[in-house]
């Protein structure tokens, strides 16, 4: 007996997910540059450490985000798909403010 609830493909939200923990893969790399937000002389102490610490946990945090909205969409596409697209711009904007300000 085949079970009908099993999808068949990926669907276009499925694919969003996908692209938005794309970034995960890069997080060996903010590992090794992470030691060099150091080296700059116009970070205070806090910044510094809130840059590491982006730099170190963003993987969770865009894993559990990802669960989230996934469980979501099963019950609420329309409100899923928002708050995918308004997490993914929170997510670039903060990585782009730790990117010009922290490696500047």
């Amino acid at each position: 007996m085949r079970n009908q609830n099993l999808p068949s493909g990926f669907s276009p939200f499925t694919w969003a997910i996908a692209g938005f923990c794309l970034p995960v893969l890069l997080w060996p790399l903010a590992l090794l540059i992470s030691p060099n937000l150091l080296n700059n002389p116009n970070l205070s102490d806090n910044q510094i450490t809130a840059m590491s610490v982006f730099l170190w946990g963003y993987p969770f945090v865009l894993g559990i985000v990802a669960r989230i909205f996934y469980k979501l969409h099963q019950r609420r596409p329309a409100l899923a798909r928002k708050g995918l697209a308004l997490s993914a711009v929170i997510f670039y904007g903060v990585l782009y403010y730790v990117a010009t300000v922290g490696f500047n």
